[in-house]
């Protein structure tokens, strides 16, 4: 790994597959933002959930912050998404994913707590296409891209 790489281009891949196979799963689109957070991370969450979805009340999707150097892990979900996935499926998913931050292993705590949160949202429903409300087909302009 280079100086200043956070993951090995094999680290991106499992954690790319991951959460495309947690969004494949439950429906729920998951996005992942790991490095330093300046201010209070409850707040750079909710702000950063805010721009990946047209309608937060909704449209379902969880966000995890991790910043490793300030030991902070923050899961973040929409109210659409907060019907499907409990507060306590989110801290069980959190405290699995700092057990192995502790033991050193980043990339094996993040994805197993992407699974976590996917299995707990259950798998996606299966409405009907034309009965399905239509989803924006663009990010707002400036918006991080999910995952």
């Amino acid at each position: 790994m280079a100086t200043g790489e956070a993951f090995s281009p094999e680290q991106l891949e499992r954690l790319d597959r991951a959460l495309e196979q947690a969004e494949k799963h439950s429906g729920i689109p998951f996005t992942l933002r790991v490095g330093a957070v300046r201010g209070d991370i409850r707040l750079a969450a909710e702000r950063t959930l805010s721009t990946l979805v047209g309608d937060p009340a909704r449209d379902p999707a969880v966000l995890i912050v991790v910043s490793p150097g300030q030991r902070v892990v923050r899961i973040s979900t929409t109210p659409a998404a907060r019907k499907r996935i409990s507060n306590t499926a989110s801290s069980l998913a959190s405290l699995a994913m700092t057990s192995s931050f502790s033991l050193g292993d980043l990339v094996g705590g993040l994805t197993s707590g992407i699974r976590q949160l996917a299995e707990a949202a259950g798998p996606a429903a299966t409405t009907p296409a034309a009965l399905r409300p239509s989803a924006p087909t663009a990010a707002p302009a400036g918006s991080p891209a999910p995952h």
